[in-house]
């Protein structure tokens, strides 16, 4: 006999941060994509390099495409990376901003009481970009301490360590947590982490993609309708 359906108590909320609160990901894809032709990389169709760019941290990707591994050699080329991204998101203000809805529905969710942080796989200087720009605004619903970036002590996704750490900044296990975001990696790593409710983002975005690491419980291409994720009460 099946067990019941019961419907999961969420008690705090995690947040990946790009292609999720602010649509940037295609220009981190550009930036990677510049960088694997100038070294004459084939990075194969969209289908499979974002499965391995998407959500992943800067070392796990220059393993992936370059090979690099000495972490001097990571440091520099991922920071060479991120000042070229930081530089075109800055002059790109259609990109730079909240996606639609995210600003009312962090609003919605403070009023709540509920306590909520990121889980990114930025590293800090993308954090502290973030954190100091007023088109985001970030540090109204945000501590910034309490945010999970790229420090180089945990592996990146799709390993769960980044989500049960955000959980633990918030005093939850992550099965009282709903987590939204945008990437294969991402999903996969907060099924691992025992989500209780998964929510995926994106323009286009397509919840059967999603199917081969546990699946989502919605998808959404906003955070316009954002009374309607499970879990979550709200007025």
């Amino acid at each position: 006999m099946n067990a019941p359906n019961v419907k999961k108590k969420v008690r705090a909320v995690l947040f990946d941060f790009n292609g999720t609160m602010m649509y940037d990901s295609a220009i981190h894809e550009a930036v990677w994509l510049e960088k694997l032709r100038k070294a004459g990389i084939d990075p194969g169709p969209k289908s499979e390099y974002s499965k391995h760019l998407f959500g992943c941290d800067n070392a796990t990707i220059l393993g992936y495409y370059f090979g690099i591994t000495d972490p001097s050699e990571i440091e520099r080329e991922a920071y060479l990376k991120e000042a070229e991204y930081r530089r075109r998101c800055a002059a790109d203000t259609d990109v730079y901003r909240l996606v639609d809805g995210c600003a009312e529905f962090l609003d919605a969710l403070k009023a709540a009481g509920y306590p909520m942080t990121i889980a990114t796989g930025s590293d800090r200087y993308n954090v502290e970009f973030y954190f100091s720009s007023p088109n985001l605004n970030l540090g109204k619903w945000f501590d910034f301490d309490n945010v999970v970036y790229d420090n180089g002590t945990f592996p990146g996704k799709p390993a769960p360590d980044g989500y049960i750490r955000a959980a633990a900044r918030l005093g939850a296990d992550p099965s009282e947590c709903i987590v939204f975001e945008d990437s294969y990696s991402g999903v996969a790593s907060a099924r691992a982490a025992g989500a209780a409710y998964v929510v995926a983002l994106g323009k286009g975005v397509d919840a059967a993609k999603f199917e081969a690491v546990g699946g989502v419980d919605a998808a959404v291409e906003d955070f316009l309708n954002y009374k309607s994720f499970p879990g979550l009460m709200l007025d």
